[in-house]
């Protein structure tokens, strides 16, 4: 899934068809990686998800310390 989010473009497009088990595995993946499901179904246990990568950036940037830093940077 990793894959798939740094190929496709923002408001780039992908479609997944599977047993209902991997579509609900998708989706969960696909909202933590901040790509937006735009549509699913499912019939007799089989299911389809649509899903597009959106724009974002980061709401709260964080400064973290190197921890290659030497001691008497830290200090």
């Amino acid at each position: 899934m990793a894959e798939v989010d740094r190929i496709l473009i923002p408001q780039g497009t992908f479609i997944v068809s599977d047993d209902m088990e991997k579509i609900g595995e998708i989706e969960k993946m696909v909202e933590s990686l901040k790509l937006n499901v735009i549509m699913t179904h499912s019939r007799y246990e089989k299911g389809v998800i649509s899903v597009q990568k959106s724009w974002w950036s980061p709401t709260e940037v964080e400064t973290i310390t190197s921890a290659i830093a030497s001691e008497r940077e830290l200090v």
